[in-house]
């Protein structure tokens, strides 16, 4: 039902209208609306509807839904009630979800384009083009012009749906999530999302499409509500709102994506019947320099260009002579004649079984000559063709980004190969989808939590050798100190933990930077000294000897909960990039996991052990917000933290 449906805003009737569904429109001045039979009142329509669409202006719009409540709908959407209510707006929308709220209803909006289905009706704000096709890509988007922008991608990705959520004052990313999720024509799912409203229920969406195995690929823009205090912690500095929800969506292996280029590449390779499946690329260009340039993009980004199987480089050798001594990518170009050597290398590459996914690199552009086209138009068949033999996943990829002409469309779409644009976006977009796994987080089984309240001495930082404590109780092992009040003290201390000590000034944090440690402490007299210099109490520490340094922490985001944190340690390890981040909390087996993509050595199992205990620790004490501990240093035989932070809000 469309109320106030009429022909100046034909767009959302004529999306309405596009299924086999019955539509009605609701305006007291007209029979009908382009074609759509026309009632005066809710009252007035011959059957009660599913859903209303509330085409009015701001001031009528309580009204048209209370109307349309009274009749006995529930589920609403609102395009309106955007910057044209001014400051009215905000009145409007508390009374509009007071209604919906006190009916049991739902409500897509406001402000926003719609749901554009291509071959069913669709309530969209815009005229939807030809070239919009169904296929099994659903689409989910904060703003309303990236859901245009997808819309008018032209032939290349079939969707499902598009979704455009708009201010999500009711249903929002996600609920709609979740109901792709459970979607049987749904096999991939890609997410625009500027802010996420409901995180409990977002994380949940992600991680059941993890267990149906259903990719979800999502371009973030704009920071969220993230804790905005400054970080005490290493680990704080290092993790940023922007990397909380990265860290959300590696927790259950959805894709992340920064550009729409990329975004628009991996829709285009997740909407392939068939989905690559390895890494090894054999391909195919029309020159030497776009050869080199598909091999460097795609070496940088992951894929395996490997030398030519020996028997293909035979093979080409013999049939093509001018092939003097061909590499993959093969350099076809004037070797022969391009509809013959084109087609005859994909064959004896796709034939080899040593290639996950072929590439036919040629400018296939609407702008090309006729003669061109034609025999780019047999290497598309051909790739066609091969890939589907083999069981390859089959790309063309241009050093453009120009649209190919109608017809490369249509076959591409028919033999199930890739059309990608910009050399880097292609081979990352490969490389994305071929690399990714579901991951379902493991719910971790804890006993009862342990006991930290004797500890918290303060708000803020605590001590070191409070939080010390607090760490070992969960396991962490930490290298052997004391407290020590005099300088008598000091130097009985460093007598029993034996030399060399380490001294350093009690209570403060990243006391490395203002010169609060001591280190190569040999004599009880020099402990005493270096005590003093420092101002008492002190903590006396056994040095451990030099070895790699890791560090492992854990902020608390204000929207996502616990992102635990491990890499690189040292003094320079607020700057280092290479760290790895998941949302908390982790199991053993998920602990372990991270540490091993992070690339990190753990003979002794200790990062994976001290993992789980922040993440544990985190979980089970909500006053802890930060913890670091840095550096962890792995030895011969052990792995040993010396230093650490944890941070309490009460």
């Amino acid at each position: 039902m469309l109320i106030g449906a009429s022909p100046r805003r034909p767009a959302p009737v004529r999306g309405a209208a596009r299924g086999d569904i019955p539509v009605w429109a609701v305006n007291p001045g007209r029979d009908t609306v382009l074609g759509v039979p026309c009632f005066r009142t809710v009252g007035d329509l011959p059957e009660q509807p599913e859903t209303a669409v509330l085409l009015v202006g701001h001031r009528r719009l309580e009204a048209a839904l209370a109307e349309a409540i009274e009749a006995g709908v529930r589920s609403f959407i609102v395009p309106g009630l955007g910057s044209e209510a001014g400051t009215e707006g905000a009145a409007v929308l508390s009374g509009v979800k007071g209604l919906i709220a006190s009916a049991g209803g739902t409500m897509l909006g406001p402000n926003c384009m719609g749901i554009a289905v291509p071959d069913g009706a669709s309530p969209w704000l815009a005229d939807l083009p030809p070239a919009f096709i169904p296929g099994h890509v659903a689409a989910v988007v904060q703003s309303g012009s990236i859901g245009e922008a997808l819309i008018a991608l032209g032939p290349r990705v079939g969707f499902r749906a598009v979704i455009s959520t708009g201010g999500e004052a009711d249903v929002g990313l996600a609920e709609l999530l979740e109901f792709f999720v459970l979607d049987e024509r749904t096999r991939a799912i890609g997410l625009f999302v500027e802010t996420v409203r409901k995180q409990k229920e977002f994380a949940a969406a992600l991680e059941h499409a993890a267990r149906l195995e259903k990719p979800v690929l999502c371009l973030k823009v704009g920071a969220s509500a993230a804790a905005e205090r400054i970080a005490l912690a290493h680990t704080g500095a290092i993790v940023g709102s922007a990397r909380a929800f990265s860290s959300l969506l590696r927790r259950s292996g959805a894709l992340e994506v920064s550009d729409m280029p990329e975004f628009v590449e991996t829709l285009e390779v997740l909407g392939r019947r068939r989905w690559p499946t390895g890494r090894r690329v054999g391909a195919v260009s029309e020159s030497g320099g776009e050869a080199a340039l598909l091999a460097d993009r795609a070496s940088e980004r992951g894929l395996s260009i490997e030398p030519l199987p020996d028997a293909v480089r035979a093979s080409l050798v013999e049939e093509f002579p001018a092939l003097v001594a061909p590499q993959n990518p093969v350099d076809a170009w004037a070797a022969d004649q391009p509809e013959r050597i084109f087609p005859r290398t994909l064959e004896l590459l796709g034939a080899s079984g040593r290639f996950d996914v072929l590439i036919a690199q040629v400018d296939l552009s609407r702008f090309r000559s006729r003669g061109d086209q034609a025999w780019n138009r047999i290497v598309v068949e051909a790739l066609g063709h091969v890939a589907s033999e083999h069981g390859l996943f089959g790309a063309m990829t241009t050093t453009h980004t120009s649209d190919p002409p109608d017809w490369a469309f249509e076959r591409a779409r028919a033999l199930d190969i890739a059309l990608l644009r910009g050399v880097g976006n292609a081979a990352s977009a490969i490389v994305r989808v071929a690399g990714w796994r579901p991951r379902v987080p493991l719910r971790p089984t804890w006993s009862e939590p342990i006991p930290i309240d004797d500890l918290l001495v303060r708000s803020g930082a605590l001590p070191e050798h409070e939080s010390c404590l607090i760490l070992e109780r969960y396991g962490v092992p930490f290298a052997a100190r004391e407290r020590a009040n005099t300088r008598a003290d000091v130097a009985a201390a460093a007598m029993r933990l034996g030399f060399p000590v380490v001294i350093k000034r009690d209570g403060q944090a990243h006391k490395a930077r203002s010169g609060g440690v001591r280190t190569g402490i040999e004599t009880a007299e020099q402990a005493a000294r270096a005590a003093a210099e420092l101002g008492l109490p002190v903590l006396i520490a056994r040095q451990i000897p030099a070895g790699e340094e890791f560090f492992c922490g854990a902020v608390r985001d204000a929207d996502y909960g616990p992102v635990i944190a491990v890499g690189r340690g040292g003094t320079g390890v607020e700057t280092n990039d290479r760290s790895s981040t998941v949302i908390g909390p982790l199991s053993e087996r998920d602990a372990g996991e991270l540490v091993a993509e992070s690339g990190l050595v753990d003979p002794h199992s200790t990062l994976a052990r001290t993992v789980t205990a922040v993440s544990r620790l985190t979980d089970e004490h909500p006053e802890v917000i930060e913890v670091d501990i840095n550096p962890l240093i792995r030895g011969t035989s052990s792995t040993i933290a010396v230093d650490a932070l944890v941070v309490i809000e009460r």
